[in-house]
């Protein structure tokens, strides 16, 4: 393949914590150089994460996208200089917002409030220690940290390991999904395993697969890495949609192998 081909045709769209970068920390030096070659390569670049734009802004490390969806897509920028996406992004000012969904004024609001309070009380009845800032109410999505978010990462790594040991998330996860079947709203709120140390709580539609109608008109291949795969993941059902190509991970270092073989194969 020669160098003068066009590849802007393909995009490699990516889940952040734990798939470009350890979770909540800033992608390596081997992964931004990785995504920097592909950008000057001619490719498209996107994340859809479930993180706040400002916060993933700083873990991409300054290297400037295509897209970005956050919120797991119910909010979506891209860059204000559309021409000069290859320069470095380090700011919120540099991108320009399409479109922010509103969770606030979503018909599942209310219900979805009585999950919050739900799990606050699972909290209370937890034998581990935790520390402070729980819950997050983002533009699109509820984010529920098991340990808090002002847990230091040694506190993190600590919940991890006692999280692998009695699956803590999996038993609020399964706590809330016989609360929303009690609710009779059990099609309407979808409750999948966010981040490293956490839960994200959403109306059905606001999953991460509403991010491919806003691309797949102008992309003829679209490759999506994601580590959240299982049944309790928030990258599964976009890894599986019929118009992506998904790529299930388990590390940030297995995106870089895949991405790896791919180019070799595309080379």
């Amino acid at each position: 393949m020669t160098e003068n081909v066009d590849r802007s045709s393909t995009l490699f769209l990516f889940d952040v914590d734990g798939t470009l970068a350890e979770s909540g920390q800033v992608i390596k030096k081997d992964m931004k150089d990785m995504l920097n070659e592909l950008k000057k390569k001619g490719y498209h670049i996107a994340v859809a994460g479930g993180g706040k734009l400002s916060r993933v802004i700083v873990q991409l490390d300054g290297v400037g996208l295509n897209h970005y969806f956050t919120e797991c897509g119910c909010v979506y920028h891209i860059p204000s200089k559309k021409n000069d996406i290859i320069d470095s992004i380090t700011t919120e000012d540099e991108v320009t917002n399409i479109y922010t969904k509103s969770l606030r004024n979503h018909e599942m609001y209310s219900s979805i409030n009585i999950l919050i309070k739900e799990c606050l009380h699972f909290l209370s009845q937890v034998d581990y220690t935790l520390t402070g800032n729980f819950i997050d109410l983002r533009d699109g999505i509820v984010y529920v940290s098991l340990i808090g978010m002002t847990a230091t990462q040694e506190e993190r790594n600590v919940f991890k390991e006692l999280d692998k040991k009695h699956n803590y998330r999996s038993q609020l996860i399964n706590h809330l999904k016989q609360k929303v079947c009690d609710l009779h709203v059990n099609s309407k709120i979808n409750i999948y395993e966010g981040g490293e140390v956490g839960i994200a709580i959403f109306p059905s539609e606001f999953d991460k697969q509403q991010v491919v109608q806003h691309v797949n008109k102008d992309y003829d291949t679209i490759h999506y890495f994601g580590d959240k795969y299982l049944d309790n993941g928030n990258d599964r059902l976009l890894l599986n949609h019929d118009d992506v190509i998904g790529h299930p991970i388990n590390s940030p270092e297995e995106t870089l192998s895949v991405l790896q073989s791919i180019q070799r194969l595309t080379s």
